[in-house]
């Protein structure tokens, strides 16, 4: 099928919004983006039927609820905004949260990661001291040098707190 409006350029049908309702109407991707910014930004044609079953779609892209419930992708960030009361529940059980914590560690993450990282250090000095122990044939020396590094590491792998 051609382009509705310049009969030239294969196309698509879209549902067109208009404050008299909606119609149908077949246009190509150029067509489209001129249509979309002759409304100031704000699209007034969208891919396929609007509304669908539940009647509700993204203002931007025209993806559906129903869309949404077959596929569990939306179409764009704006989709979140659309379906609001809807994806709630969803991202709860996903999740767990509703409330965004980002990728950077808390305070409490940041104690352990400090303790964690202190606790490796420590590992490795132990090592260093049990070797030259060993090595000078300080036997007394290495026992004690072993016993403390048996602790380091059961804090450090077993997590227990000291």
């Amino acid at each position: 099928m051609l382009c509705s409006r310049c009969g030239v350029n294969p196309a698509k049908q879209y549902t067109i919004r208009t404050a008299d309702g909606e119609r149908t109407e077949w246009l190509c991707s150029a067509c489209y983006q001129r249509r979309k910014k002759d409304a100031h930004g704000f699209p007034t044609a969208f891919p396929g039927k609007a509304g669908g079953a539940g009647g509700q779609s993204c203002p931007v892209c025209g993806t559906t609820l129903d869309d949404f419930r077959k596929t569990g992708l939306l179409g764009c960030a704006h989709c979140y905004a659309a379906f609001r009361k809807e994806l709630l529940p969803s991202i709860r059980k996903l999740q767990g949260k509703l409330q965004h914590e980002g990728k950077t560690p808390d305070a409490q993450s940041e104690e352990r990661y400090a303790r964690k990282r202190e606790l490796v250090d420590e590992q490795e000095r132990l090592k260093t001291a049990f070797e030259r122990a060993v090595r000078e044939k300080d036997y007394s020396a290495a026992e004690s040098i072993k016993e403390r590094l048996f602790e380091v590491n059961h804090k450090l792998y077993r997590g227990e707190k000291q």
